[in-house]
């Protein structure tokens, strides 16, 4: 039940993002990348993260 619950605070902190909420929830957040940061980034800024790319961005 722990990647459950972890599922859960993920989602709450990146609730427009369910694909990184996942991804960070089942293979954890790498210190060394930007998991550490981008989560405390979110939670001191109101700012909403846009981890999507606009259509026909590509």
């Amino acid at each position: 039940m722990e990647w459950f619950q972890a599922l859960g605070h993920m989602s709450r902190l990146l609730p427009d993002a369910p694909g990184l909420a996942f991804d960070f929830a089942l293979n954890g957040a790498n210190p060394d990348a930007v998991g550490y940061g981008l989560a405390y980034g979110l939670q001191s800024t109101a700012t909403p993260i846009d981890v999507y790319p606009p259509e026909g961005a590509v």
